[in-house]
């Protein structure tokens, strides 16, 4: 896979394939573009572009505030520099919403979408949880144990220790300035109204049956505001089901793309 650079200083890899329409993979707050280790190997035959959003990863940073149209602006420059026109997109949890975000306004340029562990609708308990979270980071408590352990399940990293250091080191890489940012819009994702009027694309949904975050409720709510929407709940994952049940999501990826 090669790694670049555009103008921007957006970092990406992609492995291009000609005459394949591209797919685009986006990743979760306080992540990078190395979350989708899993399919990058599964995909590498294919047309695939993985890239780490701004104020995260090897990519631009500093940003103090962040807003979803600050992530577009930064995918529609990266499908500038690629001359992409058409393309797949799939989001996790924050790069989940992003994708939505980007649809509202670039419906035309998606040919499929999937939204994977996205919040939708939350209620009041579930925004007072996420809240709290916040407040914490804020107070310079480290939430990243916490994170890890919500977000696999525990005999998965009991037989997998180096899964947990790996995904450690990456959060514990974050800028406290630049993570916050990122996830302060997160957080209050509600505030920013999504109009599903121009989805008419094919669209999957998938969370992990135990993700008690971005919810199976969450989804099926979301599946009914989104046209001829298909849903997959991932059996006996929680929110990282795309690298403890990596085989099973990738191949519901391929079913759905190819």
């Amino acid at each position: 896979m090669d790694s670049f650079f555009d103008k921007n200083l957006t970092y990406f890899e992609n492995y291009l394939i000609p005459d394949d329409i591209p797919t685009i993979f986006i990743h979760g707050v306080g992540l990078d573009s190395s979350m989708w280790d899993p399919q990058k190997s599964y995909f590498k035959n294919k047309n695939v572009i993985f890239y780490d959003l701004i104020n995260h990863g090897k990519s631009k940073k500093g940003f103090k505030q962040l807003t979803f149209e600050d992530f577009n602006n930064q995918l529609i420059q990266l499908i500038k520099h690629l001359d992409i026109k058409k393309f797949n997109l799939i989001g996790f949890s924050l790069g989940a919403l992003i994708a939505q975000h980007f649809t509202v306004k670039y419906y035309n340029n998606i040919n499929k979408l999937i939204i994977i562990a996205s919040v939708y609708n939350r209620n009041k308990e579930e925004k007072e949880k996420v809240q709290k979270r916040y407040k914490k980071s804020l107070d310079d408590q480290s939430i990243i144990d916490n994170s890890i352990n919500r977000w696999f399940n525990q005999d998965y990293l009991i037989k997998n220790p180096l899964i947990y250091k790996f995904f450690f080191n990456i959060l514990a890489k974050n800028k406290k300035e630049d993570f916050l940012a990122a996830y302060k819009l997160f957080v209050q994702s509600e505030n920013y109204k999504l109009d599903f009027s121009n989805f008419n694309m094919p669209t999957l949904i998938m969370t992990g049956e135990n993700d008690i975050g971005s919810t199976p409720n969450m989804s099926e709510k979301l599946q009914d505001q989104i046209n001829k929407s298909k849903i997959y709940i991932i059996p006996k994952s929680k929110h990282m089901a795309i690298f403890e049940k990596n085989d099973l999501v990738n191949k519901e990826i391929s079913k759905f793309l190819y």
